[in-house]
């Protein structure tokens, strides 16, 4: 476990250009894989296929609470993603989307079989075109800020 002052050091967490449509298409079909799962669960009772979506999805994509602040020059993102530490996430940009995913394993477990990990992942779309090679993220006391400069 971090030491309080290196918790409230600044962190820099890796941000990766990427055709994050791929990293959608791919959670897309996980999703709908597990809606499936649910669907054979309740028995295969057709009727409820929005609602075994809507489950997967909650169970896959625990939700991100993400503020904004837009200006002339850049759209900056901030997000509590207590408990993880910057090797944990990774935070991919597109021209038009973000998409930030995290895994937290935890390390307390005796044997790493039985560690229980923890996940996050928010997708955001955003209304105009941003740079992804000048993006940059940091984590400080388990709050995540990206900071995505605005194309003219």
């Amino acid at each position: 476990m971090a030491s309080k002052a290196q918790t409230a050091m600044e962190q820099p967490v890796t941000v990766i250009e990427a055709d994050v449509f791929d990293r959608m298409n791919e959670t897309k079909s996980l999703i709908a894989q597990r809606a499936y799962e649910i669907y054979e669960s309740r028995g295969s009772d057709h009727g409820a296929d929005r609602d075994d979506w809507f489950q997967a999805e909650e169970e896959l994509l625990p939700k991100l609470s993400i503020d904004y602040d837009v200006t002339e020059s850049e759209v900056r993102l901030t997000t509590k993603v207590p408990r993880f530490d910057a090797k944990d996430l990774k935070v991919e940009v597109g021209h038009r989307l973000a998409v930030v995913c995290g895994v937290h394993s935890d390390s307390s477990q005796a044997a790493p079989t039985h560690r229980k990990s923890e996940k996050v992942m928010g997708i955001i779309e955003l209304p105009f075109d941003v740079d992804p090679l000048l993006a940059r993220a940091t984590l400080r006391s388990g709050t995540l800020q990206i900071i995505l400069p605005r194309l003219p």
